[in-house]
């Protein structure tokens, strides 16, 4: 194995060699790649808006805000360019760029140097954030392209990522898609590229990961551990989710209806109510009456197994023949004694 300093000079002299190497002037490009993804995501969105999709509408607006937070990043770097000041400047000596290496791994001690790759990687410690554990992150810049002419030339990968629950591609409130969001420090970062202090680089975006901007992250941490309602989409918080006692789906309080019977929670599709009473009940707590085979719960269901109504329907039926039949014997008497007619069969003797 090669000596590691050795290595660090190598690498110094290739850098030195992409900083002074002659290049065609950049050309100034508008984002319209990411205009045009989220012109398609307002599209999108407003179709599921007509069609009555609120869960679609509510995923695509989410998608569309990141989108949007994208596109502004890169316009405030197109903005800098053409603000900036176009003198060149002095590119560092090889051996101010070697003594950059050495401090690099001074500070942060596990790092990765590729030559072949013309990488550099270094490694934070594990990242915790007002109680909420990210892990460890890895600055990966590929030293071909300080001078930022194809984009950026670095990444930042969560090596043991812990993403926010509601979008799995954010694994800092800072970071989306391996891609950082600079905000203020963009280009103090941009410039240290271009004038090869990659020490200050590598500070500069552990720094970063390391502090929290209530005012622009990708998802917040205070929502970190929150997830979607599956019924309204709405964004709740761990602390304040229920779930579906049949399908087990994540509902949020206002979603969530319990049953009367048994007080478990439901979404609406799992959950049914009584014919008699009209009240919330789940399948479980129904029973048909033996009669009309109605869906009663057991408040309405008697123990002859016969709802409210039926056993008040049969009850009318049984005092109805009470009285007809009471109002029968009234009608026709029955007398035991024969009468006869007077003097019936006697015949009149004159006197």
């Amino acid at each position: 194995m090669k000596h590691p300093r050795k290595r660090f000079w190598r690498a110094a002299s290739r850098i030195h060699h992409c900083l002074v190497s002659e290049e065609p002037p950049s050309l100034y490009e508008m984002p319209f790649q990411v205009w045009w993804h989220c012109d398609r995501l307002i599209r999108k969105r407003q179709q599921a808006q007509r069609k009555g999709w609120d869960f679609a509408a509510s995923k695509l607006e989410r998608e569309l805000k990141s989108g949007v937070t994208q596109l502004i990043q890169q316009l405030t770097t197109l903005h800098g360019d053409l603000s900036s000041d176009a003198s060149r400047q002095q590119n560092p000596p090889v051996r101010e760029l070697y003594a950059e290496l050495l401090a690099i791994e001074e500070e942060f001690g596990e790092r990765q140097l590729d030559l072949r790759e013309q990488c550099i990687s270094v490694s934070t410690e594990p990242i915790e954030l007002e109680g909420v554990y990210l892990g460890p992150f890895e600055i990966h810049l590929n030293y071909a392209n300080l001078k930022m002419d194809n984009g950026s030339p670095y990444r930042v990968i969560a090596r043991d990522p812990h993403p926010a629950f509601t979008n799995d591609c954010v694994t800092h409130p800072h970071v989306q898609s391996d891609v950082v969001c600079e905000g203020d420090g963009q280009q103090v970062i941009r410039r240290s590229l271009e004038q090869g202090r990659l020490f200050d680089f590598f500070t500069m975006v552990a720094s970063l990961l390391r502090t929290y901007n209530s005012d622009s992250p990708y998802v917040a941490l205070s929502d970190w551990d929150s997830i979607e309602c599956t019924e309204c989409a709405d964004v709740i918080a761990a602390t304040e989710q229920t779930r579906c006692d049949n399908c087990e789906i994540t509902l949020c309080t206002g979603c969530a209806k319990d049953c009367t019977d048994c007080d478990c929670p439901f979404c609406h599709e799992c959950l049914s109510y009584c014919d008699s009473c009209h009240s919330n009940c789940c399948s479980s707590c129904l029973q048909q009456c033996i009669q009309c085979h109605a869906d009663c719960c057991q408040r309405c269901l008697l123990e002859n197994e016969r709802c409210s109504d039926c056993d008040a329907e049969e009850e009318l039926e049984e005092t109805e023949e009470e009285v007809q039949e009471t109002q029968g014997s009234t009608a026709n008497p029955v007398t035991t004694t024969a009468v006869q007619p007077d003097c019936l069969g006697e015949t009149v003797v004159p006197a």
